[in-house]
Parts: structure tokens; C-alpha cells; sequence
């Protein structure tokens, strides 16, 4: 929608410019003649003022038809886009539903059909436990992307520490990191850095670029996890010493499944990033992939407005 309305703000200056340039070609004559017949009678004169008037609506008229066939093909190419991005929204969530439904039914008809012995059926009740948490999870995601993405969607906010929340998140995701065997360095200031956000959305935003620094690095890397006030803004930044991002690349990371198949068999949505910049961009912030510090190879930049 942002980009509608760049698109916007462009054509209507572009109708401007044609309206002001077209107004001096279509009435250069006539200012012309109007110069020439100073004592020319009155009846001319009308003539010449009606025919000033009839140019300048008819200039209108054909400037706001422009506008409205380029502001009409604008919110076709959107909609098309949008439309495009649910149906592969829903088809890449059917694809990643398919397979631990199909565990699911496959180990309940065990169980119903008696082929279970007793003493596996604690652990095959584990497994279906697991893959239903799974399901569930993949729904919530697809829920929150779609809601993210509609301009009705409002923000609960409150005045929150963003210091006390970054140390809560990673509290919470410090056994996954371990279990990796990555090294972290938490930078994350004693005083309290406040902004007023949505506190359930942004640790969504937050945990989703904690869960992709631990599964899409290699084990044992290092990992950067820093707040910081600066300019009126309070940075959130995840940095790791992992592949390197060339710039080309750099923007499609937050496009929906922009890691195709690949993201989805390693147990990934492919929304994960998208959903986090959505949900930036929704407190008014940004989300960008930079260049990382010294000893880090790349860091994702989360910043917010401070109070």
C-alpha cells in the first residue's frame, strides 16, 4: 500500500505538470491575440475570454482522466499483487500442513486400530501433540500475516521498557541458543529506554529475528543483541558473524517466502521477516538487514520512536 501511494503522489505532480505545461501551450495563442486586440470591440473580446475558459476545461478534463487511468492501473497492479500473495500465502501454508497432518492421521488410526503397543503409545501421543502444536502454529502465522497486512488492523500500545522486554526475549530464547552452542554478547543498557508500542506484536517481531539469528546460522557463531537510544529513536539490533547478505539480496529477505522451499522444509514459515517489518512498520518504525559491527558479518536493525 506504501508503494500506492508513492505512486499517487507521483502521478498527480506528473498531471500537475502536464496541466501547467499544456495551459501555456493552449493559451499562448489565444493571451496572444487578446495582446493584439486591445482596442478590438467588445464581442471579441468575450470571444477570446469563453475561448480561454473552453482550453482551460478541456485541459482539466483531459488531465483528470489521465489521472484517473494511471490512479486506476495503479490499484489494479496492487490488488493483483495482493491477491497473488494470499493464494500463495494459503497454498504454501496447505503445503507445510500436509505433511504433519497426514503423521497425525496416520498415528490416531494406529492408535484407534489397537496396532500400538502399550508401552509406545506415551511417546506416539508425544509426537501427535507436537505436530498439532505445529499446525497450530503455522495457522497463527498466517492469521497474523493477514492481519498485519490490512489497513483496518490497529495497534494496542502502551508505554513499555524496551530494555526489560529485550531481556525477558532473550531469557526466554537463551536454551535454544545454547543448545547450538552460540556465543552471545548482550549489550542492553541497565537504565530503561521507553517507547509506547504493542507489546504483544512487537515480541512477536522481536522473537521471530531471535529465532532466525539461532536457526539460520551455523552452530557455534557468534550473535550480537543490542538496545540503544539514539536521535529520538530506540534501536533493537541482532547482529551475527554468519554468511554475509549482498545488497541485492538484501530487501527480498522480508518478502513472503522469499526463501522459497528452502525456508519451509527446515521448519520454517517464510514469513517470519515479513511479518517482523509489518509489524515495525505498523509502530511507524523500520526494519532493515545492515552491515554489522566490527567482529559481526551482517545485524538486522529493528528501530522504534522513544518517548
Amino acid at each position: 500500500m506504501n508503494k500506492t501511494k508513492r505512486r499517487f503522489v507521483l502521478y498527480f505532480l506528473l498531471c500537475f505538470a502536464v496541466f501547467v505545461i499544456a495551459e501555456d501551450l493552449l493559451t499562448a495563442p489565444l493571451a496572444l491575440l487578446e495582446a493584439r486586440q486591445e482596442a478590438a470591440s467588445e464581442t471579441m473580446q468575450h470571444l477570446v475570454v469563453i475561448g480561454f475558459l473552453a482550453l482551460t476545461l478541456l485541459n482539466i478534463a483531459g488531465c483528470a482522466w489521465l489521472f484517473s487511468h494511471l490512479i486506476g492501473k495503479a490499484f489494479q497492479k496492487e490488488a493483483r499483487q495482493r491477491m497473488e500473495e494470499r493464494n500463495l500465502l494459503y497454498s504454501c501454508i496447505a503445503h507445510d500442513l500436509k505433511t504433519p497432518m497426514t503423521s497425525v492421521q496416520g498415528f490416531a488410526a494406529a492408535l484407534r486400530e489397537g496396532r500400538v503397543k502399550p508401552e509406545e503409545q506415551q511417546e506416539i501421543c508425544g509426537i501427535i501433540y507436537n505436530k498439532s502444536c505445529y499446525m497450530n502454529e503455522l495457522l497463527d502465522t498466517m492469521f497474523a500475516y493477514s492481519n498485519l497486512n490490512t489497513d483496518s488492523y490497529t495497534l494496542t500500545t502502551a508505554d513499555m521498557d524496551i530494555c526489560a522486554l529485550m531481556r525477558s526475549l532473550t531469557a526466554l530464547h537463551y536454551d535454544e541458543f545454547e543448545e547450538r552452542e552460540m556465543a552471545l554478547t548482550i549489550d542492553i543498557p541497565d537504565d530503561p529506554i521507553r517507547c509506547r508500542a504493542d507489546e504483544k506484536e512487537l515480541k512477536r517481531a522481536i522473537s521471530n529475528l531471535l529465532v532466525n539469528a539461532c536457526k539460520h546460522n551455523r552452530a557455534g557463531a557468534e550473535i550480537l543483541i543490542r538496545v540503544s537510544g539514539q536521535q529520538g529513536k530506540v534501536c533493537i539490533l541482532i547482529a551475527d558473524d554468519g554468511q554475509p547478505i549482498v545488497r541485492e539480496a538484501a530487501e527480498t529477505l522480508f518478502e513472503p517466502f522469499a526463501r522459497g522451499d528452502a525456508s519451509r522444509s527446515g521448519g520454517g514459515t517464510g514469513l517470519g521477516l515479513a511479518i517482523s517489518r509489518l509489524i515495525a512498520e505498523k509502530h511507524g518504525g523500520s526494519l532493515t538487514v545492515e552491515k554489522g559491527p566490527e567482529g559481526y558479518t551482517k545485524g538486522f536493525l529493528l528501530c522504534l520512536k522513544q518517548n
